[in-house]
């Protein structure tokens, strides 16, 4: 299997700095009913003033702001919120502000927000536990946490497979975690968690591999991957083949939870 090694900041901020053009205008990203579901669970209510951490092509924010007073949109690579400042200008929305931020040590007061969202992020993240702690410590008592990220089951082996390929495609990829994981960094961290859902997500694998700008190599290791997965992995992540025996997509599990700050 790959070497989970973690990456840097630095090459988390290049691969997001090379790729943003990719998330803003992925349809993974900005669309899908997993958008709308964060929402719902968030219930934004007009006075709310909303950090959305790691904001990447600022899709959250987007969705966020017809509903609250104002979205600051933070992320490490200030790439993405060029992207995110030209999407708000080409829509008209003013009520979004950028920041750039690290989430293990974000430049806000203490409890400066009345909520925070993060979404399908957290697997980069080279510290989950400062992470959580900062989300809480910038929240409100009573502030929300409306979270969307990958998840693994708890199987060590199908744990281990997708992030496997994960990191094989993005070397940036430090690890999705499982639900129990994520209960215990927010509970750690003061929150109480209140509604979650699981759902499934499929994935075009050729497409998956392009938004990340994978070369042709890494493209060849991940298929090869594909095919070698355990009958486990193979029936729980549903992944399809073609004809000649070419991977062609795959269907994962995402979290969605909302927090309450103690």
């Amino acid at each position: 299997m790959a070497s989970m090694s973690q990456p840097s900041k630095d090459d988390i901020k290049r691969q997001f700095g090379r790729m943003s053009h990719a998330y803003v205008e992925s349809a993974t990203h900005a669309k899908g009913h997993d958008l709308q579901l964060l929402l719902d669970l968030l219930a934004p209510q007009t006075g709310m003033r909303v950090l959305d951490v790691a904001t990447g092509g600022g899709h959250t924010a987007l969705a966020v702001a017809p509903y609250v007073q104002e979205v600051v949109a933070s992320d490490l690579t200030p790439e993405m919120l060029e992207r995110v400042q030209e999407l708000c200008q080409a829509r008209g929305v003013t009520n979004i502000s950028t920041q750039v931020a690290d989430v293990e040590d974000l430049p806000f007061s203490d409890a400066a927000f009345d909520a925070v969202t993060c979404r399908i992020a957290p697997h980069h993240f080279l510290d989950i536990e400062c992470a959580v702690r900062e989300i809480a410590r910038v929240l409100r008592p009573g502030g929300i946490f409306a979270l969307e990220d990958s998840l693994v089951p708890e199987a060590q082996e199908l744990d281990q497979f997708i992030n496997t390929v994960e990191k094989m495609r993005d070397p940036t990829h430090v690890r999705s975690y499982s639900e129990k994981a994520w209960r215990r960094f927010l509970e750690q961290a003061g929150f109480r968690v209140g509604e979650t859902q699981i759902f499934r997500k499929t994935h075009t694998i050729a497409d998956w591999l392009r938004r990340a700008g994978a070369d042709d190599a890494t493209r060849q290791g991940v298929y090869q991957a594909f095919v070698e997965a355990l009958s486990a992995a193979r029936e729980h992540y549903e992944i399809s083949f073609q004809d000649d025996g070419t991977p062609v997509t795959f269907t994962d599990d995402k979290l969605l939870l909302r927090a309450e700050k103690a």
